[in-house]
């Protein structure tokens, strides 16, 4: 006990529901629940561009709030996807940068998006700047409070 960090994610999805829930999670855990296990983090996901990412990110920012007045770090999971957003669009290096600025800006210490692609779904940018995986990388870090 103590050795090994623990994580305690707090939201869910359920792969053997009879609909495809691909954009919301069920809230499985709590903070306390964290605590009385010795985590040292929280995760929770949100997906914006969702339904259900207005609410999602309320349900975020709470728990981000309770889990950092009891000390412990949050980790969010920030995968964009909805109507609005092509399948393509879902690791767009502008989209992936969005969603990650909004993890941000809830509060999280650690911040887990998938590895963005060249594709751009809605930004202009320079494209000489996005051409490698690494540049593509700083560019979404620069997007979270110029990656401070």
């Amino acid at each position: 006990a103590g050795m090994l960090p623990l994580i305690l994610k707090l939201n869910s999805s359920n792969s053997l529901h009879s609909k495809n829930l691909t954009s919301d999670q069920a809230i499985t855990s709590s903070v306390k629940d964290a605590l009385r296990l010795g985590c040292l983090a929280v995760g929770f996901t949100i997906y914006p561009g969702s339904a259900k990412c207005f609410d999602m990110m309320e349900e975020a920012r709470e728990i981000v709030a309770e889990a950092k007045s009891y000390g412990l770090a949050v980790v969010l999971w920030s995968y964009p996807r909805g109507e609005g957003i092509s399948k393509e669009g879902e690791t767009a290096v502008d989209v992936i940068a969005y969603a990650a600025h909004i993890a941000a800006l809830l509060g999280a210490n650690i911040i887990k998006v998938k590895l963005p692609t060249k594709y751009l779904e809605r930004e202009k940018i320079e494209t000489e700047n996005i051409e490698s995986l690494s540049k593509r990388i700083e560019y979404v870090k620069r997007s979270c409070f110029a990656g401070k």
